[in-house]
């Protein structure tokens, strides 16, 4: 009884879980696609659920001066009429390398060979 008790538990977790992911996932995704519905040359990207939107292009001595971190990378490109997916952008192309500030988390940088960019997280809501 008590195992039967325990395994309910645990799959009713599980299920919390997966529905919670999906949920905030989703949310991500509605916001990448209204930012493109409302303009089609939006330069965004979704990494670790997390969706991102260019602020503007820095020199290299401007990205030099921010302490950060490897972040990951862009997997690949969006589609029109596709759902963004993590990895995936609209400007960026895949392989382009992206650096997170230390300092500030919710700043990132893309690194296409020489030219950087900065980015800052859309805030969900």
């Amino acid at each position: 009884m008590l195992i039967r008790i325990f395994y309910f538990l645990m799959l009713s977790f599980t299920l919390i879980s997966i529905t919670v992911c999906t949920s905030e996932t989703s949310a991500t995704q509605e916001m990448a696609r209204t930012i493109m519905k409302e303009n089609q040359s939006s330069d965004i990207f979704i990494l670790e659920s997390i969706l991102y939107k260019k602020v503007e292009i820095i020199n290299e001595e401007q990205f030099d001066s921010v302490r950060t971190v490897p972040y990951g990378s862009i997997t690949s490109s969006y589609e029109k009429k596709n759902t963004f997916q993590s990895g995936m952008a609209s400007v960026l192309p895949p392989g382009t390398q992206i650096y997170r500030s230390i300092e500030q988390p919710e700043f990132v940088y893309s690194d296409e060979g020489g030219t950087y960019t900065l980015y800052k997280s859309v805030p969900e809501g």
